[in-house]
């Protein structure tokens, strides 16, 4: 497939999240875009994508990912070429991309929201939109209208809107309160509703982030932005880790240097996308921080309660 290289099998490792379209029977499938360090091939229906990933290729959820770089692989395809997925492998006009292991996608951990203040980008008026999302969305209002003010709005394979919404989608998936998990359900269910308004990878990406899963970058400065200045600490390996890896992830101090340094590469993903979802997360931190604290919220106990009875 590259210069020097006359290979015919080539492993790689696939998400979950496409593994049984992988492993199913063989079907001819249409290559929706095609670039050096990735190919998207539409699964059938509008929201289902596999992405076939180079190694240096940004690590989406739904890939079937190489072990070789982009300068070593030709895909030989266009997009609107047929290509065949099934039997757990993608055939390409000169190669079989083989899939030869598991491999867990990165997803965000809820933590309880930390006092702390991580240094985010301004978010301006997508953050703003996200914020009044997010607030309703909290407050158990209707949030269609939000939505769709947002879901396939901007250009690109990616819109700006759908970016803004992984990031409201990933940020109360990343919080640990009742009000966040019912917000998401109803954020999470407004925006299949409206999938086919957007491109079928914008799509893909917007079902994946509402089950909490991203690129690892993005899963895991959304984890620690949210439980920046927590003292709770989740055990085990970070999402998408390798197992050899095992420890602790631990919400990081606001003025941890790996926050500053995650946002660096979140910013540096596609044209604006990084950006446009860390608006999206600074819109939903907002709105989460408005909510009342769960120690004012909680009833004290009256002097007579838990008391010894004789």
């Amino acid at each position: 497939m590259g210069a020097g290289l006359d290979l015919t099998l080539l492993p790689a490792a696939v998400s979950p999240l496409v593994a049984a379209e992988v492993a199913g029977t063989a079907r001819r499938c249409r290559v929706l875009a095609a670039f050096p360090t990735c190919l998207y091939v539409g699964l059938g229906t509008h929201e289902r994508v596999l992405a076939v990933l180079a190694s240096d290729a940004v690590a989406l959820p739904i890939g079937l990912r190489l072990a070789l770089p982009s300068t070593e692989i030709r895909w030989s395809v266009e997009p609107g070429d047929l290509v065949v997925v099934g039997e757990g492998r993608v055939r390409l006009p000169r190669a079989d991309v083989v899939a030869a292991r598991l491999s867990r996608p990165s997803r965000v951990r809820p933590l309880p929201r930390g006092a702390g203040v991580a240094a985010l980008p301004e978010p301006g008026l997508l953050g703003d939109l996200a914020h009044d999302l997010a607030t309703a969305a909290l407050a158990g209002r209707p949030v269609d209208a939000g939505v769709r003010g947002l879901v396939g709005v901007g250009r690109g394979l990616t819109p700006s809107g759908d970016d803004v919404l992984c990031g409201v989608l990933l940020t109360l998936a990343a919080v640990d309160r009742p009000e966040a998990r019912a917000a998401l359900l109803s954020v999470r269910t407004a925006v299949r509703q409206v999938l086919p308004w957007t491109t079928s990878l914008s799509a893909a990406l917007l079902v994946a982030a509402g089950t909490g899963y991203a690129v690892p970058d993005v899963a895991r400065l959304v984890t620690l932005v949210v439980g920046a200045g927590s003292t709770d600490r989740n055990d085990g390996p970070e999402a998408g880790s390798r197992a050899s890896s095992a420890g602790s992830v631990r919400p990081a101090d606001p003025s941890d240097g790996a926050i500053l340094a995650l946002v660096d590469r979140v910013l540096a993903i596609g044209h604006s996308s990084g950006r446009d979802l860390l608006s999206g997360v600074s819109g939903a931190l907002r709105a989460v921080d408005a909510l009342p604290s769960i120690a004012a919220t909680t009833p004290r106990p009256t002097p007579h309660e838990g008391a010894h009875r004789g």
